[in-house]
């Protein structure tokens, strides 16, 4: 009996140890939550959707983000983001009625998109505006 134990108990401990590692590390796991962006512009290049940007910075601040669409990157200027596509619906319909029925469209990123530009700030126009974080409501009722 001593001899079975001595053989199996390290096995079993060893499997235990293994165990609580994997379940650990199932835990720590993060998942990739999609962000649903309202975009109302996409360009080839970075400059052309800068100027769209500064073209309309008296109006709308829009951030530009880089993705990828057919195997190229192209510049996505985007003014709202959100964890739910039903509030990025909401307020893209808001948009419609408020600007009418331009080439604006919802855009599903697999987590946040790389920001590669920002307005500067009205406030004082030495600053960026921050990027932009998913909305967890729709802000249009």
């Amino acid at each position: 009996m001593k001899r079975f134990l001595k053989l199996t108990l390290p096995v079993v401990m060893l499997a235990m140890i293994l165990g609580m590692g994997l379940d650990a590390q199932a835990k720590g796991k993060k998942t990739t939550r999609t962000v649903y962006y309202i975009v109302c512009g996409s360009y080839s290049s970075l400059d052309q959707a800068i100027k769209f940007c500064e073209e309309m910075s008296e109006v709308v601040f829009y951030e530009v983000f880089e993705a990828k669409a057919n195997g190229k990157t192209v510049y996505r200027t985007c003014c709202a983001c959100y964890y739910n596509i039903a509030d990025a619906k909401k307020d893209l319909n808001g948009i419609y009625s408020s600007f009418g029925n331009g080439d604006w469209w919802i855009w599903p990123s697999k987590g946040l998109a790389k920001c590669v530009y920002r307005p500067y700030s009205p406030a004082d126009g030495e600053t960026r505006i921050p990027v932009l974080k998913p909305s967890t409501r729709a802000f249009t009722e």
